[in-house]
């Protein structure tokens, strides 16, 4: 019995080793073998739509802590990915542990999209460029930096495969966050606001990655 056990165990082992391998050099198969439906390509050089909610406020449980989420706007933007940043600590994290660069439109072409450089810092994000033939304000309109909520654990693994430069059909729920200790998270609902509460704050139901839809 023990030597039976040993082999399940050494072929378990065996078998997490070769997952983690195909997840670190080959993550387009890794996607392959979630759960998924077909869809069309992204198009990143369409503006994101965006729309009356469409569902009333939930609540949701996320690291032990209850959220109360609000829609406040139905959501969907595909988008060249111009950076992402991960967050793990206190409660933003265990909610929204990822923030995506959004681009779309005419940034996600030549000449802008090699010429544009993106950071992240602070649940914040930053953009340069030495092409003064760029128009700034067309740039600052056709970037976002968005906080993302899986709203699946499918969702949650497709979202932690997405580099810069792909493209993604993000579809979902502009929100408003309450929860314990005094914790409030807002959304824009516009794409020309900047500064401080000028992000969006994106439930995300369902994330398109190539052709592969993710719910």
């Amino acid at each position: 019995m023990e030597g039976r056990t040993g082999a399940v165990l050494k072929a378990a082992a065996i078998a997490l080793v070769a997952w983690l391998a195909i997840d670190r050099f080959l993550p387009g198969l890794a996607l392959s073998v979630i759960s998924h439906d077909r869809a069309a390509l992204p198009n990143a050089l369409k503006e994101p739509v965006q729309g009356e909610p469409v569902r009333e406020p939930f609540a949701e449980m996320r690291g032990r802590r209850t959220f109360r989420i609000t829609p406040r706007a139905a959501y969907d933007v595909s988008a060249r990915v111009g950076a992402t940043e991960r967050y793990r600590s206190s409660a933003s994290g265990s909610l929204l542990p990822w923030d995506f660069v959004l681009t779309w439109g005419a940034v996600t072409r030549e000449p802008a999209w090699p010429s544009i450089s993106f950071t992240q810092t602070g649940r914040f994000y930053l953009w340069s460029t030495r092409d003064r033939s760029l128009d700034l304000g067309y740039v600052s309109s056709h970037t976002a930096n968005t906080h993302l909520v899986p709203g699946s654990s499918r969702v949650a693994s497709a979202l932690a495969r997405v580099r810069r430069g792909d493209v993604v059909r993000l579809e979902g729920d502009l929100v408003d966050i309450d929860g314990p200790d005094g914790f409030v998270w807002k959304t824009s609902l516009t794409r020309t606001d900047t500064g401080a509460g000028a992000c969006e704050t994106l439930y995300v139901r369902a994330i398109t990655i190539g052709t592969r839809k993710y719910r």
